[in-house]
């Protein structure tokens, strides 16, 4: 109905303007006369292109049927007059394709503006938006508002796909520093609580290893106690030990790297564990002068945590081998077990993780070893050994050239 409205006003136009020009009859020129079509082309050009194109050639038609000689008639007795009507309804069409084009920029420009506007309350909305059901229901009330226009639909896509995942990070960023906040207090919370149990745990162990090597006339239920009693402040001593490492390494503290026989490092460590160790004998491969760029008390202790490791889970009698190795530009050092391996999937180096419910201990030992290979630029891994058991591979690059030693 609309587009028949619109075809009418255009032949209503021509009508008229073939009336105004009856009546004019005698007082303006032909040329006048054919000037008299030029508003009903304009008039019809507001109703598209087509409109204006049927108005010019109405008015074309309409001006040889009642104007020109001889008149009520199509014919043309002037030649020129067909100069005349293809001038006619070429600038009629000209007038009327320029008219309907601006009327089209202007609907575009409105339904640009009005688009814009839109977008900018609903990326308002959104940015005030603190759940992504906010968001939802920006979405559903801005879009049910220009509902036909699918390119605010796609805009508005893309903005709640960008407020969705600003909520995501923001979320993200949230939990991130809480959980590094909390992570900051249990830190310092386990530094503090560490160092002041290291002056009274030293105590009770010196006081219970002397009553120990003097208890050799007491009866053997006491011998026990005392054997007991040191023997579990020995582990407290370690665990706490460990508290400090992971809390040390955590803190971002550089190692002070120097280069270190790993033999001596090796020695050491077998040396405190040797209670731990004596069920197990223990096979260390270590190549001449293997040297490496390390801290000395960290990787000791690294070392301590996984040999402790390797003997609680390896039966007893069963062999512990240690291998160092130099590869380019690091050295590397493992410790193979036969005990019951990793289980699969299980993250044994994160904190207050154990390889088995049933295992003893806090979980602690391998996050340090972790951390210390971290903190020097390393990194370490478990692998399933041939035959059964498991083998932890620590590595640490070096910061500083391999040195050149002298021939004994």
């Amino acid at each position: 109905m609309a587009r028949f409205r619109v075809y009418a006003i255009a032949v209503i136009g021509v009508a008229l303007a073939s009336v105004v020009g009856e009546l004019a009859d005698g007082h303006v020129t032909l040329a006048d006369q054919a000037m008299l079509y030029l508003p009903a082309i304009l008039v019809a050009a507001l109703g598209g292109r087509a409109p204006s194109l049927v108005a010019a050639a109405l008015s074309v038609a309409a001006f040889d049927f009642f104007f020109v000689p001889p008149r009520l008639t199509f014919a043309v007795s002037d030649t020129r007059s067909l100069i005349t009507f293809a001038v006619m309804f070429g600038v009629g069409s000209a007038i009327g394709s320029l008219v309907a084009r601006l009327r089209a920029a202007e609907a575009a420009s409105v339904v640009r503006e009005r688009r814009t506007a839109a977008l900018l309350a609903f990326t308002r909305d959104t940015a005030a938006a603190a759940e992504v059901a906010d968001v939802v229901a920006a979405v559903d009330r801005h879009v049910r508002e220009l509902h036909d226009d699918q390119a605010f639909v796609d805009a508005v896509a893309h903005q709640a796909a960008l407020a969705v995942g600003r909520l995501e990070l923001s979320a993200a960023a949230r939990d991130a520093a809480l959980r590094a906040k909390a992570e900051e207090l249990r830190s310092t919370l386990l530094s503090s609580v560490s160092h002041d149990l290291r002056t009274p745990l030293a105590a009770i162990t010196g006081m219970a290893t002397s009553l120990r090597d003097r208890a050799a006339e007491r009866p053997a239920a006491e011998r026990e106690a005392l054997d007991t009693i040191v023997e579990e402040a020995q582990r407290l001593s370690r665990i706490l030990t460990n508290l400090l490492s992971i809390t040390k390494v955590e803190s971002g503290a550089a190692p002070r790297r120097e280069w270190v026989p790993l033999e001596e490092i090796i020695g050491s460590a077998l040396a405190r564990l040797e209670h731990e160790l004596a069920d197990h004998p223990v096979s260390v491969v270590v190549p001449d002068g293997a040297l490496a760029h390390v801290d000395p008390i960290l990787v000791e202790q690294l070392l301590l945590n996984l040999l402790e490791n390797a003997a609680k889970h390896t039966p007893p009698g069963t062999p512990i081998d240690v291998r160092v190795s130099r590869e380019p530009g690091r050295a590397v050092l493992e410790i193979a077990d036969r005990g019951p391996g990793v289980p699969a999937g299980t993250r044994v180096f994160d904190k207050f993780v154990r390889g088995r419910t049933s295992a003893p201990g806090a979980g602690l030992g391998l996050a340090v070893c972790r951390g210390i290979a971290v903190a020097h630029h390393g990194d370490i891994d478990v692998v399933a050994r041939d035959g059964g058991g498991a083998t932890f591979a620590a590595w640490f690059p070096d910061e500083e050239p391999l040195p050149e030693l002298e021939a004994p």
